[in-house]
């Protein structure tokens, strides 16, 4: 009879795999996105967009509503016959003096804060209809927003057209 050598084999160990760097990656993530998102601040403007014209033309408003008109050079007229922003030039730098005081339009400001008083007098609500141009700069349309949001008037209808 042969006899058999018996031969020892290593014994195996479980496999394992290390995760530490996956964690590490995720980690980082999680902080690029926190830091990331918490820098972008965004503005909420309160505007409510009147249903449709047939609804709305059984209650006549007790007030006239206010009409802004903006033109594709970026001219902010109010009701025709003022003009209360100046033509927008694309090639100011944002953040400079010049840009902001482009930027903000403290006539029509005012102008929305008397329509807003002659509302309130009457126990009404304050409509501004903004008429804009189809190819008006659309900071231009966003800096007559944040006047409307400025003086807190929330009813606004949009119109737009091709040409000027």
């Amino acid at each position: 009879m042969a006899r058999r050598k018996k031969i020892d084999a290593p014994e195996e160990e479980e496999m394992t795999s290390n995760i530490s760097s996956m964690i590490d990656c995720c980690f980082l993530l999680l902080i690029y996105f926190l830091v990331a998102t918490s820098l972008v601040s965004e503005k909420k403007l309160d505007i409510n967009i009147p249903a449709s014209t047939q609804a709305s033309t059984s209650q006549k408003p007790k007030v006239d509503p206010g009409n802004i008109y903006v033109s594709s050079s970026g001219v902010v007229t109010w009701n025709k016959d003022l003009t209360v922003g100046e033509a927008y030039d694309s090639s100011l730098q944002p953040g400079t003096p010049a840009y902001l005081q482009q930027r903000r339009m403290d006539s029509l400001v005012e102008s929305l804060k008397l329509l807003k008083e002659q509302a309130e007098a009457v126990e009404a609500s304050p409509v501004v209809m903004l008429h804009g141009s189809g190819k008006a700069p659309h900071q231009r349309i966003v800096d007559v927003m944040a006047a409307l949001a400025e003086a807190d008037i929330h009813s606004v209808g949009l119109s737009t057209a091709a040409e000027d």
